[in-house]
């Protein structure tokens, strides 16, 4: 019944008293339908807009009938907003393949941020989607990140503290204990003189957790300009020029794995560090 949409749409639209049951309206998705219901459902016109495809070329890593896994570039937004209502990744895999706005969010299952490059998975299909968000939710999908943070980390560590929206800063997200519960896994990959790379992995998935979190244990992410805008001191002058003209964070979403939603086999992608992340470690 209502192949094309998912559990927690629909769940939306109930809530929203956009539900008929027999011609009454319900508002609790647990309501019991009977065989003979007459179901109506109100769907808001507003959220097809964003179904423009356009010729937008993606970074394809692997494919079957169910799942994509692309690397996402620096720059690309994932999906339209204001200020980006075209361009994105959504516009990119909707042209790609047309059969995705049956899918909701087009089958995308996780985000990156702007500026955050590397792996993401995309359900081509609405069980596989499904089936992916329910592996979300119960943190059975692992998402490691290379990182270059500002500053000696001497040992790795788990981070274990609440984020929330900034209270003034409203496009910043800060740590709060009455945020939600975020968890960050950290170990050290190589020390540089003043800074540190890092091997990341999430349990939850909130927005910039890894750039809040570094910011939190006084690391931050080098080259984010919205959470961390100093250079260390004492580095040559040839190396803070082309610190400051690394122009996006260093974070880099290079491993994911997770069980297949048709086929039930460990999936297990990993991508190296892009060149412009190479390229800035000589510097470090």
């Amino acid at each position: 019944m209502f192949p094309n949409y998912s559990r927690s749409i629909l769940k939306k639209y109930i809530i929203s008293r956009q539900v008929l049951i027999n011609f009454l309206i319900i508002d609790k998705p647990n309501f019991n339908v009977f065989p003979g219901d007459k179901i109506t459902i109100f769907l808001d016109v507003k959220e097809k807009k964003y179904d423009l495809g356009e010729n937008i070329p993606l970074n394809i890593i692997y494919e079957d009938n169910n799942i994509l896994i692309i690397n996402k570039l620096i720059g690309c937004v994932v999906h339209p907003a204001c200020g980006n209502v075209n361009g994105t990744l959504l516009n990119a895999l909707l042209y790609y393949d047309y059969r995705l706005k049956n899918v909701p969010r087009g089958g995308i299952i996780h985000r990156l941020d702007k500026n955050t490059t590397g792996l993401m998975v995309i359900a081509k299909d609405v069980y596989s989607y499904e089936k992916m968000v329910f592996l979300l939710k119960k943190r059975l999908i692992i998402r490691e990140y290379d990182a270059l943070v500002c500053g000696h980390v001497i040992s790795g560590g788990v981070i274990n503290y609440p984020i929330m929206r900034h209270i003034k800063k409203r496009i910043c997200m800060m740590t709060n204990i009455s945020g939600k519960t975020s968890v960050t896994h950290y170990r050290v990959i190589q020390q540089f003189k003043y800074y540190t790379h890092l091997r990341i992995r999430i349990e939850t998935g909130r927005t910039h957790q890894i750039r809040v979190h570094m910011l939190h244990i006084r690391h931050p992410i080098l080259g984010d300009l919205l959470y961390n805008n100093n250079i260390s001191t004492g580095m040559t002058h040839q190396s803070v020029k082309k610190i400051r003209l690394f122009s996006r964070q260093a974070l880099h979403a290079s491993t994911i794995a997770f069980i297949h939603p048709v086929f039930n086999k460990l999936m297990r992608f990993q991508i190296s560090l892009p060149i412009d992340i190479l390229h800035i470690m000589q510097y470090l």
